[in-house]
């Protein structure tokens, strides 16, 4: 990875750049990812080329896991049919949840981020931004957006429509 060890995100420019950085930010993780997205859009997560890299990483360890907060389920179904088929297979490690109605009727959430091993951060502020920022090594910032990412999801529920499908 690049050298922004030291604070300085990478800053990346379009949709093609976000998704090939989640390529290589899930390829790299060992044993958790959390991925916070609005409607898991097609062209960043859809590829089966990712659907692969988040198998392997499922396959590779036993305590690998990886949750997906989607505030948007009923478009996800439409956007990543090949996650939502290994998420079947796979079941006890990886999970999605929606917004509770609490969450709803709030602000909610619209930034969109992966973070890989409590390490290793993806981010663009509003899920349309063409615009992204890549921390690769900031374990202060990725213990932040986990305690973040967990209060959300201890709150959430299960994401009705991404569970059980028959595609």
């Amino acid at each position: 990875m690049n050298d922004t060890s030291a604070g300085l995100p990478q800053l990346l420019d379009g949709h093609a750049a976000f998704a090939a950085k989640a390529l290589e930010l899930v390829r790299g993780a060992r044993a958790e990812l959390l991925l916070l997205s609005d409607s898991l859009q097609r062209n960043l997560y859809g590829s089966e080329e990712f659907a692969d890299a988040v198998k392997d990483f499922l396959l590779g360890s036993e305590r690998a896991r990886l949750c997906v907060f989607v505030n948007q389920p009923q478009e996800a179904v439409l956007n990543v049919p090949r996650l939502l088929e290994l998420s079947r297979r796979v079941s006890s490690r990886f999970e999605f949840r929606e917004p509770s109605a609490a969450q709803v009727a709030g602000s909610g959430n619209h930034s969109e981020w992966l973070l890989a091993d409590r390490r290793a951060l993806l981010e663009r502020r509003e899920p349309d931004s063409l615009q992204a920022q890549f921390w690769a090594q900031e374990p202060q910032r990725g213990k932040l957006r986990a305690e973040a990412f967990e209060a959300l999801w201890n709150e959430a529920q299960p994401a009705q429509e991404l569970r059980g499908l028959d595609l």
